[in-house]
Order: structure tokens, then C-alpha cells, then sequence
């Protein structure tokens, strides 16, 4: 495979469109499953709370 060296940085990673499916298709599955359960529920949380317990992991 030929590569265009101005377009590709030493952190650069290819994927063919098959193998960045594997890696989303299930977040995009996951997300579709949230929408109607966060619509049926009244909660809301902030970015704080949500995201606080990640941090220093």
C-alpha cells in the first residue's frame, strides 16, 4: 500500500472501512438503545456528574 507522506503522521493508523465498522457499529447501537430510554426518563445529569468518577483512571 502506497502511502502519501504528506498526509500521514508517525501516529496515523489506516483502517479499511470493515474494520472501522467492527470498532463503531456497537457504540452506534449502544446510542440508538439511550435515546428512548433517556426520553422516558425525567433525570439529567451534568457533565460533572456523569464524568467525575473517570477522572484519574
Amino acid at each position: 500500500m502506497r502511502q502519501n507522506k504528506k498526509n500521514v503522521s508517525p501516529m496515523s493508523v489506516v483502517l479499511s472501512l470493515e474494520e472501522y465498522s467492527k470498532l463503531t457499529d456497537g457504540v452506534g447501537n449502544v446510542m440508538d438503545e439511550a435515546d428512548p430510554a433517556a426520553e422516558s426518563d425525567s433525570r439529567r445529569y451534568t457533565h460533572n456528574e456523569v464524568f467525575e468518577d473517570l477522572e484519574g483512571e
